[in-house]
């Protein structure tokens, strides 16, 4: 919805191409669990989601070098669908259809929505991902890894009242249809949070400068303003509304924050909610498996302006399948089907603290309700609750789960 893709990632091509994770060729038998992965890592999005591909495939390298999967070792391939519809039908299809994957773990795809039905009427399991895509919200084969989207847009609405802001600015990208589709939610949301959305508006990744829709936004008195776009996208945004004396309080959500934010002063005093552990966190042991790896894995992502959220989704969907794997004993052998077995069987599970309380029920979507809270100070990144969650109330968002068929 909100967030959008990535760079080619070297280990993905941008015609689709898999990749072997871990630098196995072996064939889909001989004793590996075969699972596959699919991310916009090209396209005009390609401001945030850069390191997608080689974070999921830094996740599965650990655990090959760490003894696998219940003493199995995981084949990983990775599609890259460069946010076209028709490519990422044709890569899911191969990944069932010729790869016999028991499961999707990472769905970072912008146009999941083509192949949402297909790959529910295989009966695969989507494991983890972009939680701003709406087949996690609707669909009850999509195990999200972190926090719904009604609830993180809710918290970033109820995050820039707390500051003190009154008037809500929304700017969302032109490239995907998920954006425009966060319009009416942000709306709706606006009204349970109590503050005002003031002003909406296309933007382009093309635009030359965003002047017309900053100016528009100070007319509107507008005090704080989200960006729905790429990280790069977002800060162009708003280094054009600084120009113009327009300075309102940055209002950030899911994978448009990266550590490229920390380089730019019209970010100061941003506040922001994640899905997960916030990416840049190390004071855990699991969110430091996850730098750690990053470190050894994939450091170019690691140490370059890419590094952000979105990475850290794809590590948190490869965790959340090696849960549900170990509840269900998944072998080389096993079927997609024991693999939502195993999901089913957590409850209230965080992954270490890396993700809010996860409880699946068979049969039904899953509606994720409690989000992180992040801000940059000075910058740097501050964690106002630490690693504790701020929970929405359901109270208040069951209308409008409700009016979305939830």
């Amino acid at each position: 919805m909100l967030t959008a893709c990535a760079l080619v990632a070297s280990a993905c091509g941008s015609s689709g191409s898999g990749a072997n994770s871990g630098g196995s060729s072996a064939a889909t038998s001989g004793g590996e669990i075969v699972v596959g992965s699919i991310a916009s890592c090209s396209g005009a999005q390609a401001g945030s989601e850069g390191g997608v591909c080689k974070a999921i495939q830094a996740w599965a390298s650990s655990v090959n070098d760490s003894g696998g999967i219940n003493g199995h070792r995981v084949r990983l391939i990775v599609k890259d669908d460069g946010g076209n519809p028709t490519t990422s039908l044709d890569l899911v299809k191969q990944l069932v259809e010729q790869d016999h994957v028991i499961a999707i773990v990472n769905d970072e795809s912008n146009v999941d929505a083509t192949w949402a039905s297909y790959i529910q009427s295989k009966g695969i399991p989507v494991v983890g991902g972009l939680m701003a895509n709406a087949p996690f919200l609707t669909n009850p084969d999509f195990f999200p890894s972190g926090t719904s989207q009604i609830a993180f847009v809710y918290g970033a609405l109820a995050s820039a009242k707390a500051a003190g802001k009154t008037n809500y600015g929304f700017m969302y990208c032109a490239e995907a249809p998920q954006c425009a589709q966060a319009v009416p939610l942000i709306q709706a949301l606006g009204a349970v949070a109590g503050i005002r959305i003031g002003y909406t508006a296309k933007v382009a990744g093309a635009a030359p400068d965003y002047t017309a829709p900053c100016l528009a936004a100070k007319a509107a008195g507008v005090d704080a303003l989200q960006v729905g776009s790429s990280a790069t996208i977002v800060l162009r945004v708003l280094d054009s509304c600084a120009q113009q004396g327009f300075k309102p309080l940055t209002s950030g959500v899911d994978g448009t924050v990266t550590t490229a934010w920390l380089n730019d002063p019209n970010v100061d005093g941003a506040v922001a909610v994640e899905v997960d552990a916030p990416f840049f966190d190390q004071s855990i042991p699991a969110t430091k498996a996850f730098h750690d790896a990053m470190k050894k894995y994939a450091p170019d992502v690691y140490n370059g302006p890419l590094f952000g959220a979105n990475v850290s989704y794809a590590w948190v969907s490869g965790k959340l399948f090696e849960a549900a794997a170990k509840k269900a004993d998944i072998g080389p052998n096993s079927t997609p089907a024991q693999v939502k077995q195993g999901l089913y069987q957590l409850k209230d599970e965080t992954l270490d603290g890396l993700a809010p309380p996860l409880t699946f029920i068979e049969g039904k979507p899953t509606f994720v309700n409690c989000y992180f809270t992040v801000g940059i100070q000075n910058g740097k990144f501050t964690t106002p609750d630490g690693l504790r969650t701020q929970c929405a109330p359901m109270d208040k968002l069951e209308p409008v789960l409700k009016g979305l068929g939830g």
